[in-house]
């Protein structure tokens, strides 16, 4: 049964139907006027949605990082590749990390997958997560991940010899065609490891006397057009046309040599099967309209050779130039794998030299310890909403499962991989979220304390909190998007859960806590004495802007000095080995050894050594292997010294090998996240000088500097190494900070519509702190108690994310008030911001 609704599930028509119902009804319910009319669509709508991220997670289940199941190392081996005149050439420290960058892009192109990539000498380490909870289905994705990485897909373009038949027929390249493939069924009868051993055959020669030096003959199997498959002679053997092509270092010469370096895009024709549309870069261009320019239109032939094989050879009817396209790809998913690997070219061959299994980072006891801390902060909050709010908190609780639930299930669905930063990320997220109820609450008491009815109330309370509701979640989706955009790796995967959680979080606000109330209201549930508890300083008055000089300026310093010390003291000893690189130790553990990595593990993670070390344990047969990461071969060292000394067993050992690795993130990856983050401030800072004012996008622009340089100098000053962990924390706090200037800022610009000219700005910018300030408060109350939560109970594997973000949730409520809205007023001197506010609201009421 399970199966057959799996299969009718895992169809295209299911997902684009079910996609077009829901987006259907979505609009609906915002067009509709009608309270009826709207409570029905909306129903249908969270219904639909509820019921189709249940059958996700029943069907597709979730996808976890090696941290929390496991997964699989795979060390790959660079091979020496051809130089510009035949000669074998070992891959330099640039075509390692080539190759890191480009698997990367094969295997995490979206980077949700959480795999780890990273060098030692001319080998690449890469660590994937398990694929499939069933053994048999983990093996078959695992083996399909293994081919696409391994791919070469090396294309070259180049000349056919317009008398190839003649050359062809030569007996003496007869015979020497007809060893080559003696040559070759012996080669292909080998095993893998004896083939490792033996070179490849050459290929078939052309004699001297033909006077063709500058030509070489290659193969080019025969496959079936319909089927893929190898087309086979009388005998079995698969058929194969022989090709006389220029040779490439010719080629070079005459600057017509294209190759996969100078293709810019390449995908799969969607039209006609087995066909691959390739889109040339500005060189390429060139070089391609050299090389047709040169031949007989309706003559002469071009190849396309893909891993020293001829794809095909079509004769040019045309002089081409950029766009060009590859048949004859018929094997079953042959279009999609060339595809990226044409997209993402190695230079060097890659051959599998080892297959081990990895065991959980973390380990069951720390998932446990995680969850217990994220339910217990969960509760804590679901506590503080239904004794603060009453009734309507239990209406925000159900809206914040029905968020949990779609998160999940559309993790579920597009196969994103959950890391245990992951769950620490999700719980806060139902932190977070409690904003958006937070603010449609507090507009709801204003309304109930004018006297409105209920139904008013709550209609006045989501007209009035949906413009900060938009606004807030809008701006950190366009942070996501440019990050994104820019980013890479893991950086990529933050984005992509970050979009998915703020529009879940921006419809179970707008939409299912809204349903609810009006099926409570319909249905004569509401308690008669509708209210909520009272807000803390009701009635209260604070000047927040008459010390915004002296904040700011202590700010200045502070930021200033942390980044010096930062940069010039701490410097490279502030970053983990995720950046910096380091070393590795791996032992090897003979089956029957008593030795108890768990007493390792503890041993290694407490030593004071001057960058965090960490370890792994990898089985593969009887045998197994830990592997200690450090930061360099002397306190690898010394960790084996201390190691023999204090853990039982472990003298029995035989030393350890000790080899340099690379970062597993690098400079790169950090430069590419500082810029992507500046850009997501910039597009921000645009947005809102186009929603509100350039006062308001300078405001935004300045106080999220500030909340990015102070949690990274607070950081750095601790004592903290920076590592993966902390960037998706700044991230996170970034969007958090926004979310809480941005609703300051409406209320800055709602009290600025309808001001006296005789008001003062900083007046009114007080008043819009204040009014907003229980709303600043509730929300930052119940983020700090997950993050509390967390703490205390999550373990150490959660205590560095939490303390980060603990301390980022302070720095951003301080910078919303005390940075943001001082920078807005004194921009606001300069473009006369209270004129430009009201010229836009007569604007808007004159439409």
């Amino acid at each position: 049964m399970l199966e057959t609704l799996q299969s009718l599930v895992n169809t295209p028509a299911f997902y684009f139907c079910t996609g077009i119902l829901l987006i259907v009804l979505f609009f609906w319910y915002l067009a509709a006027e009608n309270d009826k009319v709207k409570r029905n669509a909306g129903t249908f709508f969270i219904v639909g949605l509820s019921a189709f991220s249940i059958i996700s997670l029943l069907l597709n289940g979730m996808h976890y990082g090696i941290d929390i199941s496991g997964g699989v190392e795979l060390t790959l081996e660079v091979q020496p590749k051809m130089g510009d005149y035949g000669e074998m050439v070992p891959p330099s420290e640039d075509d390692m990390q080539q190759a890191c960058n480009i698997l990367g892009e094969r295997l995490n192109s979206t980077g949700t997958s959480e795999v780890e990539i990273l060098h030692s000498g001319n080998k690449i380490l890469i660590q994937i997560p398990q694929q499939d909870n069933d053994p048999d289905k983990n093996k078959e994705k695992l083996d399909s991940m293994v081919k696409m990485l391994t791919k070469m897909a090396k294309l070259e373009l180049l000349a056919v010899y317009p008398d190839q038949d003649r050359v062809l027929a030569d007996p003496e390249v007869q015979d020497s065609i007809s060893q080559y493939e003696e040559r070759m069924d012996h080669y292909n009868s080998l095993s893998e490891d004896e083939q490792k051993r033996t070179r490849k055959p050459a290929l078939p020669r052309i004699p001297s006397k033909l006077g063709l030096n500058d030509y070489l003959i290659l193969p080019g199997p025969v496959t079936n057009d319909e089927t893929g498959e190898p087309e086979l002679d009388k005998h079995g053997k698969q058929k194969v046309y022989y090709y006389v092509l220029q040779k490439p270092y010719v080629a070079m010469q005459k600057d017509v040599y294209i190759t996969g370096a100078e293709v810019s895009k390449a995908q799969p024709d969607y039209v006609r099967k087995g066909y691959v549309d390739v889109v040339l870069n500005r060189t390429g261009a060139d070089r391609m309209g050299r090389l047709t320019g040169s031949m007989q239109i309706g003559r002469d032939r071009m190849a396309v050779v893909l891993n020293s094989q001829v794809k095909c050879a079509p004769v040019v009817q045309a002089v081409l130039h950029k766009d060009f396209n590859i048949s004859g790809l018929n094997g079953k998913g042959e279009p999609e794998d060339i595809s990226k690997a044409l997209a993402n070219p190695l230079s060097s061959d890659l051959k599998v030299e080892g297959r081990k299994d990895v065991s959980a980072q973390l380990g069951q006891s720390a998932l446990e310890q995680a969850g217990v801390g994220g339910l217990v902060g969960l509760v804590g909050v679901f506590a503080f909403c239904f004794w603060y709010y009453r009734a309507s908190g239990m209406v925000a609780m159900v809206g914040l499962a029905f968020n949990a639930l779609v998160l999940l299930g559309l993790m579920s669905l597009f196969g994103f991989v959950l890391t245990l930063p992951g769950i620490a990320g999700i719980v806060l997220t139902m932190g977070v979220a409690v904003d958006a109820n937070v603010l449609i609450y507090e507009r709801m008491r204003e309304e109930r304390d004018q006297g409105r009815s209920f139904l008013l109330s709550l209609r006045n309370a989501y007209e009035k909190a949906f413009s900060a509701i938009w606004d807030s979640n809008i701006t950190s989706l366009i942070t996501a998007v440019i990050l994104f955009w820019l980013a890479s790796g893991s950086i990529k995967g933050f984005a992509v859960t970050t979009s998915v959680g703020i529009i879940t979080s921006l419809i179970g606000a707008i939409v299912v806590t809204r349903v609810l109330f009006f099926w409570v209201e319909h249905l004569g549930l509401l308690p008669k004495d509708f209210k909520f508890a009272r807000a803390p300083f009701a009635g209260k008055v604070f000047d927040f802007m008459g010390i915004r000089k002296v904040c700011m300026w202590t700010s200045v310093a502070v930021i200033g000095l942390g980044m010096v010390y930062t940069v010039f003291i701490r410097g490279e000893k502030g970053l983990g080995v995720d950046f910096t690189g380091g070393a590795s130790a791996t032992y090897v553990i003979p089956g029957d050894s008593e030795l108890d990595y768990n007493a390792v593990e503890d041993y290694v993670s407490t030593m004071q050594l001057s960058k965090e070390a960490s370890s792994q344990k990898f089985t593969s047969g009887t045998d197994w292997n830990i592997k200690v990461r450090c930061a360099n071969k002397d306190e690898a060292m010394q960790i084996d010294k201390e190691l023999r000394e204090k853990i039982p067993h472990m003298s029995e050992l035989e030393a350890p090998s000790i080899d340099d690795v690379s970062s597993s993130l690098g400079s790169a990856f950090f430069k590419t996240a500082c810029f992507a983050l500046l850009a997501g401030m910039l597009g921000i800072a645009l947005y809102l000088a186009l929603r509100f004012e350039w006062s308001f996008a300078m405001g935004a622009l300045v106080s999220t500097a500030h909340d990015v340089f102070g949690i990274i100098a607070l950081v750095v000053l601790m004592g903290t190494e920076l590592n993966i962990i902390h960037i998706g924390a700044f991230l996170t706090v970034a969007g958090y900070s926004i979310n809480d200037t941005i609703v300051i800022f409406d209320r800055i610009r709602e009290r600025l519509r309808t001001a006296e000219p005789s008001e003062k700005l900083v007046d009114i910018m007080n008043e819009a702190i204040n009014s907003t300030l229980s709303r600043t408060l509730l929300t930052s109350l119940s983020t700090i108690a997950v993050l509390i939560a967390l703490i205390a109970l999550g373990g150490p594997s959660m205590r560095d994310f939490s303390i980060t973000m603990l301390l980022g949730i302070f720095i951003g409520t301080y910078s919303s008030i005390y940075i943001a809205s001082p920078v807005v007023l004194y921009f606001s001197e300069k473009h006369n911001l209270r004129e430009e506010i009201q010229k836009a609201a007569d604007a808007e009421a004159s439409v």
